[in-house]
């Protein structure tokens, strides 16, 4: 028979599975001398390919000296499910996991301007919306947020589309003086190559606003991966039919969205309207107007 072909749920069990070996200062050779296993058993296991039962699992941690409660929230990734599976803790470790292997990113934004854009502050200050996160968490949570950009900058980076629905850059977060650095880091980005950056006005945002906020993945050796996430949990979704509305989604964003040169004359301009505390930002006729302009 042959091997269950890699998914996102075992390749995140074995991103996990290979954390907690490397805790325990073992290598792969090893753990497979520990276990009597062939190493290429502990290999398959941690990149996430072949079938996986609960016991190989609990095998694998308990010679790894994982206690029985952590070993129990690693089992929850060894456990079939539907093709989707929900992260409620360590969601940035997974979602990190996929973004670093992954081809292509392609984003919608409808509230918020995605973490992997935003700048210090701006991220400062939506980590420390609501009070959800505790005072002397958020400074280390940024600073994960802005290693995490790394991405952007390495060599050979993923191709980034990102649909940016007007209300996320007219929400004022953390203040003017935030929102003007927000825009102008918005408007640097978007003269990147591999980042392309359109912002999808209020006159012909229903679908970003009905949407919500989601990540499509694409990979190499692997199927897609769409990413949609709250403040309590993330789910990543591999469902065919699931993936095939997503990009129905995304494909008709880009039919109303303005063009990557007008998307960034609206984020100069809102720069410009929010360095200018006494006026408020372009009103949506500026946009309107380049949205006939492009027609």
């Amino acid at each position: 028979m042959p091997a269950k072909p890699s998914d996102a749920r075992r390749r995140d069990l074995g991103a996990e599975l290979r954390r907690r070996r490397e805790i325990a200062g073992l290598n792969g050779l090893e753990l497979a001398r520990k276990t009597g296993w062939a190493q290429s058993t502990i290999s398959r296991l941690e990149w996430g390919q072949g079938a996986v039962s609960e016991l190989l699992v609990m095998t694998y941690l308990a010679h790894c000296g994982v206690s029985a409660r952590d070993a129990a929230e690693v089992l929850s990734l060894a456990r079939e499910t539907e093709d989707g599976y929900l992260v409620r803790r360590d969601v940035l470790r997974t979602l990190v996991l996929h973004e670093t292997t992954t081809l292509s990113i392609t984003a919608v934004a409808p509230l918020l301007v995605p973490g992997l854009l935003q700048t210090e502050d701006y991220a400062r200050a939506v980590i420390g919306l609501a009070g959800i996160v505790e005072e002397a968490e958020v400074e280390p949570r940024v600073s994960v947020r802005m290693g995490r950009q790394e991405l952007l900058r390495r060599w050979q980076p993923p191709e980034f589309t990102y649909f940016l629905y007007e209300a996320a850059l007219r929400c004022v977060i953390g203040g003017i003086r935030v929102m003007n650095e927000q825009m102008l880091h918005l408007a640097f980005l978007a003269g990147r190559p591999q980042i392309s950056l359109r912002i999808v006005p209020f006159e012909v945002g229903r679908i970003a606003a009905s949407a919500g906020g989601m990540t499509l993945m694409d990979f190499a050796d692997h199927g897609p991966v769409l990413y949609v996430e709250s403040q309590f949990a993330g789910m990543f979704v591999e469902r065919a039919e699931d993936i095939k509305l997503g990009r129905t989604i995304l494909r008709d964003l880009g039919d109303v969205a303005l063009d990557e040169g007008q998307s960034r004359e609206l984020l100069v301009q809102l720069a410009s309207d929010y360095d200018q505390p006494t006026k408020e930002p372009t009103d949506a006729g500026v946009a309107e107007k380049q949205v006939q302009q492009r027609e």
